[in-house]
């Protein structure tokens, strides 16, 4: 494990209220195959929670990462105390441009705890107000879930793998 991967263990991915199991596995491989090594589920039901549960812990192992499920954002955020709290909400949050926010996300000290929504809606007003609410610069509506977390991990990934090198 280089340093790039210790850098990015200071990032915990979050994905809240998700029913897809298909949706919960593609975050969970975007996370991992990015280099991230913390996932979290939030308020998981129906297909994520019966089969996509498995999958992703399945996964999770087999590539040495970590994989939680908690019932809320206000569990992981006094669970894993972050630094800095993101969420991803197109309705409540203001637009940054991907790669400047990398940066000043990847400047920062201490962890970072980065908060997607599960489902086709964005995180609502209450998870919203949990942390810094952004979304990606340039989208007319919202992305779906595994597209916003691509346009933002993506830079982040590319930035942290920079700096140790």
């Amino acid at each position: 494990m280089g340093a790039g991967a210790s850098l990015k263990a200071r990032v915990t991915v979050l994905v809240h209220d998700v029913s897809s199991a298909q949706r919960l596995i593609d975050v969970a491989k975007l996370a991992y195959g990015l280099g991230f090594t913390h996932l979290v589920a939030t308020k998981v039901y129906g297909a994520a929670a019966s089969s996509g549960v498995p999958e992703v812990t399945r996964l999770a192992l087999r590539l040495g990462r970590s994989f939680s499920v908690l019932p809320s954002v206000k569990d992981a955020i006094e669970l894993f105390a972050p630094d800095k709290v993101v969420v991803v909400s197109r309705e409540y949050g203001e637009p940054v441009e991907p790669w400047s926010y990398a940066e000043k996300l990847a400047s920062s000290q201490g962890s970072v705890l980065i908060v997607f929504g599960g489902i086709d809606a964005a995180p609502g007003k209450d998870v919203a107000g949990l942390g810094e609410a952004v979304y990606p610069v340039g989208t007319e509506a919202r992305l779906t879930p595994v597209a916003e977390a691509a346009l933002l991990l993506y830079p982040l990934s590319r930035i942290l793998s920079r700096e140790t090198s």
